[in-house]
């Protein structure tokens, strides 16, 4: 069993424990999703390239996606109506939609404040 498979287990409950390990750069391993893009921000990223009109093998160089994943990604951005199809002089092209925009203003909005610092209060000063 590694250091951390136990560490994971024993200190599920701390968060001072868990800011520390997050914080520290030996410890990768357990914040795996800091390097992989999810599936929102994916979608948030398709939008915005598509908002002055692309090619799908333009999203797919500028987005680092794989024929499969555009294709799924694509077909569910027009599903929700974020973006839509148009055929510009007999070339098929996305744009981003009204809804789309918004989409990406509200993600914005998400980021920003995720990405605000916060200030961190160590357990002594807690204490006093």
């Amino acid at each position: 069993m590694s250091w951390n498979d136990r560490s994971s287990r024993e200190f599920q409950g701390s968060p001072y424990l868990l800011m520390i390990l997050h914080n520290d750069p030996m410890s990768k391993t357990i914040c795996k999703s800091e390097n992989n893009r999810g599936k929102i921000q994916i979608m948030a990223d398709i939008v915005d390239l598509c908002k002055a009109g692309i090619r799908k093998t333009h999203i797919m160089y500028k987005g680092n996606l794989s024929y499969e994943q555009i294709n799924r990604y694509l077909y569910e951005l027009l599903e929700k109506e974020l973006i839509i199809q148009n055929l510009d002089d007999g070339v098929l092209t996305y744009r981003a939609t009204e809804k789309g925009r918004s989409f990406l203003q509200y993600y914005n909005m998400m980021l920003s404040i995720l990405d605000e610092q916060v200030v961190s209060i160590s357990p002594i000063e807690k204490l006093t």
